[in-house]
């Protein structure tokens, strides 16, 4: 597993490594150029300070004056020389140079050669030549100058700044340890809060971090919320179906205890009757799985996929009844709330429709903004069977009640629904149906 603050560590640090390298070199060849061309510019006004007192005898040998020779050009190895030449045959040179003689050839007028070479005593000497015309005659004028001194300053001004530079590198890569140190411990935090909620001390995660981690907590924490309240409503509904399943099996160890003063038709009537609530209430949560199909965790719901395949279930468990279903939805078929949820409250309603409808079932699903500019999605489902009385429409929201103890059920769904509209800050309201005569069920829904 790759760790993210020795990810952050190594690439800041290659990054200022880089940087600072290159602003080295930049520095030093900025330096070199700068000091290099200002060197050039004033051995160029030597030069022609030179050539001003340079005369050619009646012999074609060039002579310079002796004041324009200052004593750095009379000194042996004193680091300044100067050549000035007329051809091969007729040169002058410095007394500073002694019996070396320097490398220089006839240039042209207005050529210059600028170079380094390596001079008397192996010093290194900036060399500077350039072509003159004068009396009649081409001249050539050589000027060089020692670099030890300025490489020796030079060599100097970048340990220092080598070593100030390196600890600037150091100083910056500490920081940046502290910043990145500082940074990544909200997710330790959060990552307290996950072991925390995973041993059951925590139902959310209360950390907060950074802005680009903030949304995988929330949405962690959406799921979290939306477990606890499917594990909810499957142990109520686990519960109630245990509980109903206890009920028969009591009543059958009764019948088997009183075999003796009731007849076997009877008895096994009464068995009949037993086992065929059993299979009732077995039967009636495969159908809710069924119903579900293969749900998976998703804040989208998809109607246009999600409604036909709900639907083609319902009319495949309804069978005997030919069902016509017809369902409008505004433009957007994508609604932004959980699917599970979403499947689970469409296909309580629409069971309890087909079951009690006579033929035709209508939904209409709605998305529109309230006063308050939330999103409210509005879900109508009617059928055309008997409907229910007023009286009674306010009792069908609560757990265990029926609209006929003759048909099977366990008067769970439409409190199930009741519970995910709460979920979502919604409502819920029972009404007859004016256009088809039978239940009117019309839902709000208010996702965050």
């Amino acid at each position: 597993m790759k760790s993210l603050r020795r990810q952050l560590t190594l690439g800041l640090t290659l990054s200022l490594v880089g940087l600072l390298t290159l602003q080295w070199a930049v520095v030093t060849f900025t330096i070199d150029h700068l000091v290099q061309s200002q060197m050039t510019e004033r051995m160029q006004q030597e030069a022609e300070g030179l050539l001003a007192g340079v005369t050619i005898n009646s012999r074609g040998q060039p002579v310079v004056e002796q004041r324009l020779i200052t004593s750095g050009y009379q000194r042996p190895f004193s680091g300044r020389y100067f050549v000035v030449m007329t051809d091969e045959a007729h040169k002058l040179q410095s007394r500073s140079a002694w019996d070396v003689t320097l490398p220089v050839t006839q240039l042209a007028v207005g050529e210059q050669q600028v170079t380094r070479i390596t001079g008397p005593e192996d010093q290194p000497l900036l060399f500077l030549g350039h072509g003159y015309r004068k009396q009649q005659h081409n001249i050539t004028i050589y000027i060089a100058e020692s670099l030890f001194e300025l490489q020796h300053s030079l060599r100097v001004f970048h340990g220092i700044y080598g070593a100030l530079s390196l600890l600037g590198l150091l100083a910056l890569l500490a920081l940046q340890r502290w910043i990145v140190l500082n940074s990544l411990n909200p997710l330790h935090e959060i990552k307290d809060n996950l072991a925390r909620v995973a041993s059951g001390e925590l139902q959310q995660i209360n950390a907060n971090g950074p802005a680009e981690v903030m949304p995988l907590v929330n949405e962690f924490n959406r799921i979290l919320k939306s477990a606890s309240q499917k594990t909810k409503r499957s142990r109520l509904s686990i519960g109630n179906l245990a509980h109903a399943l206890k009920t028969r099996l009591a009543h059958l160890n009764l019948l088997f205890d009183s075999d003796a003063r009731i007849g076997i038709s009877q008895l096994r009537a009464s068995m009949k009757v037993c086992a065929e609530e059993i299979h009732q209430d077995v039967e009636r949560e495969l159908k809710r799985a069924r119903l579900m199909g293969d749900v998976y965790t998703s804040q989208q719901t998809d109607l246009e996929i999600e409604v036909p395949k709900l639907v083609a279930t319902l009319q495949k468990i309804y069978s005997e009844k030919q069902v016509a279903f017809a369902w409008q939805h505004t433009a957007q078929t994508k609604l932004m709330i959980d699917r599970e949820d979403m499947l689970e409250l469409l296909g309580n309603v629409l069971d309890n429709a087909f079951k009690w409808c006579r033929g035709q079932v209508q939904l209409n699903i709605q998305v529109q903004l309230n006063t308050s500019g939330q999103r409210d999605i509005q879900i109508v489902v009617e059928d055309d069977g008997p409907g229910s009385s007023a009286p009674a429409l306010e009792t069908l929201l609560q757990r265990g009640m029926r609209m006929d103890e003759s048909k099977p059920g366990s008067g769970l769904g439409l409190a199930i629904v009741q519970d995910i509209v709460q979920h979502y800050h919604g409502s819920i309201a029972l009404d007859h149906s004016a256009r088809l005569g039978g239940l009117r069920i019309q839902l709000s829904l208010m996702p965050a």
